[in-house]
C-alpha cells in the first residue's frame, strides 16, 4: 500500500477523505445497533438470569459504542464545514463490498451477534501501529467476504489501510493548510450548546482545534497508542474473550436471536435479504421512514436556513430523543417478527435503508420534518391497532412507540404543526 504524502494533499481530495470518514462513522453506527438488535433477551428460550445479564451489558457497549460513532459523524461534519463544504449525513446500503473503503478490506454488512461479527467490528477498529491484529483481521476478513459469498478484492495500491491512517492523513493536511478553515462556519456546526455532546464539543474555528478533535476521534476508536483503554478496540477485544469462554464452558449458549443478514423492504436492494412477511414488511417499512427522518433531522441541523434559535434547539431536542424512544425499540421489535415463508425460522431486521441516490434540492423545512414524525407516529398507532397477526406484545409496542413519537412534535418549537393537524 502507498500511501499519500498527506502535505501532496489538495483541498478537494481532503474532502474527499472526510466523506469516506463520515461515511464510516455512519455504517459502523448502524452496523453495531443492528448486533445489539439482534441480542438474545430475558425470556427469550435458553436465557437464564445470568445471561441475560451479560447480553444486556453487551448491548449497552454496542449502544454506547454507536452513540460515540455519531459524535465522531458530527465531528467529521463539523470539519467539513469549517473547510467550507457541505455536510454528509448520506451513506449506501448494505451490504458493501470491502474495496469501497480503501484497503482496510472489510465489508459493510448488517448481521446478528456471534463471534464473526464480534471479530469483524474489532478489526474495524484495529489499530494503526503493526500488532497481533495484522494476520488475524487478514484471516476476518476472508471469512467475512466467504459468508457474504463476495470475492476478496484484488490488491491494489489504495491511500489508507486503517480508519486510524485515514484520518492521520487528513489531519496532517489541515495542519499544513491552516488557511482552509472558514471561522465564519462556526454557527452552523452542531455544538454542546445544541445536543448534550459529551465530551463538549466545540465549534471548529482552527487547524489545531480540527486536529485534536481527529486524535480523539482515533483515541475512542482504536485506543492509539495505547489499546488497551476505554476504545471501541478495547471494549470489542473484551466481548470476544467473554464469548470465547463462554463457548468453552456452555457450549450450548447462543447470544444472538436468529436474523437474516442484510435484511431488504425495498425490492430494488438487490444485495439485501428481501423480507417477504407482511406483518414484518409494514413494521420495516415504519422504520425506515422514521429512519430516513431522522437522517433528514441531522441534515436539517448542519444547514441552518433561516429557522430561529429555539426551532434550531427543538430539532435537536427531537433528535436526540428519536433513537431511544423510536429507532432502538422498533429495531428491537423487527428482531422478533418472522422474515417470511422464503426465510423459515429467521427472522427480520432493522434495514437501516435510505434511498439511493441521495436526493437533491434543499432540507426539509422544520414544519415539514415535524409533519413526518406526526405522520410515522400515526403508521405507528394504526399498526398498533391492526390484527396483522403480529401478536398482541408487539402491538402493544408500537402503540407505546406512537404514543412516544407524539410527545416529541411539540418539541419543534415555535412549530406550525399541532398534534391535531
Amino acid at each position: 500500500m502507498a500511501a499519500i504524502e498527506p502535505a501532496l494533499l489538495d483541498k478537494s481530495t481532503t474532502i474527499k477523505m472526510l466523506h469516506d470518514a463520515c461515511e464510516l462513522e455512519h455504517m459502523l453506527c448502524v452496523q453495531y445497533l443492528y448486533a445489539a438488535a439482534t441480542l438474545a433477551q430475558g425470556g427469550d428460550p435458553g436465557i437464564t438470569a445470568v445471561r441475560a445479564a451479560l447480553t444486556e451489558q453487551w448491548s449497552q457497549q454496542l449502544t454506547r459504542i454507536a452513540v460515540q460513532e455519531m459524535y465522531h459523524l458530527t465531528l467529521a461534519n463539523n470539519i467539513l464545514i469549517a473547510l467550507g463544504a457541505a455536510p454528509l449525513l448520506w451513506r449506501p446500503n448494505f451490504p458493501q463490498p470491502a474495496s469501497r473503503y480503501s484497503d482496510i478490506n472489510l465489508p459493510s454488512t448488517l448481521t446478528p451477534f456471534d463471534r464473526d461479527t464480534v471479530n469483524r467490528f474489532l478489526c474495524w477498529e484495529k489499530p494503526e501501529p503493526d500488532g497481533w491484529w495484522d494476520a488475524f483481521c487478514v484471516e476476518c476478513g476472508r471469512q467475512a467476504h466467504a459468508r457474504l459469498n463476495m470475492a476478496i478484492p484484488a490488491s491494489q495500491e489504495r491511500p489508507y489501510g486503517s480508519i486510524a491512517e485515514l484520518y492521520d492523513q487528513i489531519k496532517k493536511a489541515i495542519l499544513g493548510h491552516p488557511e482552509w478553515i472558514d471561522r465564519a462556519s462556526a454557527t452552523r456546526q452542531v455544538t454542546s450548546a445544541l445536543i448534550p455532546l459529551t465530551p463538549t464539543l466545540e465549534a471548529i474555528t482552527t487547524a489545531e482545534q480540527a486536529a485534536r478533535y481527529i486524535d480523539l476521534i482515533v483515541l475512542e476508536g482504536e485506543g492509539v497508542p495505547d489499546w488497551q483503554s476505554n476504545s471501541h478496540f478495547a471494549y470489542f477485544h473484551q466481548i470476544a474473550d467473554q464469548l470465547d469462554g463462554l463457548n468453552r464452558a456452555q457450549p450450548d449458549f447462543v447470544p444472538g436471536w436468529p436474523t437474516v443478514e442484510n435484511p431488504a423492504y425495498d425490492a430494488t436492494n438487490t444485495g439485501g435479504t428481501l423480507i417477504t412477511d407482511p406483518a414484518a414488511r409494514s413494521v420495516g417499512v415504519a422504520f425506515n421512514e422514521l429512519y430516513l427522518l431522522f437522517v433528514d433531522m441531522l441534515t436539517r441541523l448542519f444547514t441552518p436556513d433561516g429557522e430561529s434559535a429555539a426551532q434550531r434547539r427543538g430539532l435537536a431536542r427531537v433528535i436526540t430523543a428519536l433513537m431511544p424512544l423510536g429507532i432502538k425499540p422498533l429495531a428491537a421489535l423487527l428482531t422478533r417478527l418472522p422474515a417470511g415463508a422464503d426465510h423459515p425460522g429467521r427472522y427480520a431486521g432493522p434495514s437501516f435503508e435510505l434511498p439511493q441516490p441521495q436526493p437533491t434540492g434543499p432540507p426539509a423545512t422544520i414544519d415539514a420534518l415535524a409533519g413526518r414524525l406526526l405522520a410515522v407516529a400515526g403508521r405507528c398507532r394504526v399498526l398498533g391497532l391492526t390484527d396483522s397477526g403480529i401478536g398482541a406484545e408487539a402491538q402493544d409496542a408500537l402503540a407505546t412507540i406512537a404514543a412516544r413519537l407524539e410527545t416529541l412534535v411539540p418539541l419543534f418549537a415555535p412549530s406550525s404543526v399541532e398534534l391535531s393537524a
